[in-house]
């Protein structure tokens, strides 16, 4: 009989989303016969109060990042995260979530969001379903909103190997912390030619390379200010300028480049080959997202961190500055400048990536596989 496992995400940022399509991917190339349903826990949430709370977190990420690291601590022990769980409860303990979940009847559920831990675990203790469940922390610090069903849960993925005596403390049992890192698995092509690659994009590899991740969602243009001096400035690098869907950072970007006159940068709108332009790269700049941080390391390329959103965030740039990863950047004039120290020291890039090589995140999906099997079995 075919085993069936659920990811559950929810579409609070793009992270829990990209992690959970990662898992799904290698999963079902790994082991065809397994059934697979992933599913986007705000689609059978309650219409309104979803659509508000989406909206509610897209502000204060976007925003008010002040807001949401104070929302982030407050939130961040038992008292305040049971309520918090509660709350979300009222969200997605519907009919129509009960109904798929039923239906799915999962031997073993992945949650990348602490509500589909939380959702899963209530489901298990009702009796409604009977699946096992794995939670995937896709920051690296685990919130006490991940740990409102530790004590029958399988296992806890976490990214970093600091977070084992942390949550010993606030009383998860070691063995199931797993510090395997955050698991992604990019696809590559095994014939890749760098060089062709790169000069597709215009650029003869004599400089480094920089993956700028600037548009942001929902018209975000925080970035501006950084690749605006970035372009003034006309330093030693080439630039690959992602705007993503956001047309008016793209289209400004675009008219500061003919403005300045400058050759060394290619603006890109939505892309879906970004892990072709991570291996062309020598560091990127990014918000510190668990995800997109996570596929940096993967690849090995150090990031400069911008615009931090708070909360979860927070503790992702530290990781990479504690491990040498990376350096977080709190202003544009700041970041020019230590963008202005690359370009006339490349070797502080290289130091990052050798730091990077020590630690490498490139095995997490396939240990995050045998975990799963194993349990499964059982």
């Amino acid at each position: 009989m075919k085993k069936r496992i659920l990811l559950t995400y929810a579409m609070y940022g793009n992270g829990h989303r990209a992690i959970a399509q990662y898992i799904e991917s290698y999963f079902k190339a790994r082991d065809p016969e397994l059934e697979i349903l992933a599913i986007d826990l705000l689609t059978y949430s309650t219409p309104i109060l979803g659509r508000i709370s989406q909206k509610v977190t897209d502000f204060f990420l976007l925003k008010f990042p002040l807001g949401w690291s104070l929302i982030y601590e407050l939130f961040d022990n038992k008292i305040s995260s049971e309520i918090a769980r509660h709350t979300s409860m009222g969200l997605f303990k519907n009919k129509r979530m009960r109904k798929v979940i039923t239906d799915f009847n999962p031997d073993m559920t992945i949650s990348t969001h602490f509500f589909g831990s939380s959702l899963i675990d209530y489901y298990n203790r009702k009796g409604i379903i009977n699946s096992k469940l794995i939670t995937v922390v896709t920051d690296y610090e685990a919130h006490a909103l991940w740990l409102k069903g530790y004590k029958r849960e399988q296992a806890i993925i976490v990214g970093d190997k600091d977070e084992v005596n942390y949550l010993v403390k606030k009383g998860v049992k070691r063995n199931i912390i797993k510090p395997i890192g955050i698991p992604i698995n990019p696809v590559t092509s095994v014939d890749f030619d760098i060089i062709k690659a790169t000069e597709k994009y215009g650029f003869d590899g004599s400089r480094p390379i920089c993956l700028f991740f600037g548009g942001g969602g929902n018209g975000g243009t925080h970035s501006l200010p950084y690749i605006r001096k970035l372009i003034k400035s006309n330093l030693d690098i080439d630039i690959i300028y992602i705007a993503g869907k956001n047309q008016t950072a793209k289209d400004k970007v675009d008219k500061w480049i003919h403005d300045f006159d400058v050759k060394n940068i290619k603006t890109l709108g939505f892309v879906n080959n970004v892990p072709e332009l991570l291996q062309i790269c020598d560091f990127v700049v990014s918000k510190p997202g668990g995800a997109q941080t996570t596929e940096s390391l993967y690849f090995n390329k150090p990031v400069i961190m911008i615009n931090c959103s708070g909360g979860q965030e927070v503790a992702n740039y530290k990781y990479f500055e504690k491990h040498g990863y990376g350096k977080r950047i709190r202003t544009a004039f700041m970041f020019n400048r230590y963008m202005k120290a690359i370009s006339d020291n490349p070797k502080i890039i290289e130091k990052m990536q050798k730091n990077m090589a020590n630690n490498r995140n490139d095995k997490a999906m396939e240990k995050l596989y045998d975990i799963v099997i194993d349990h499964l079995k059982d």
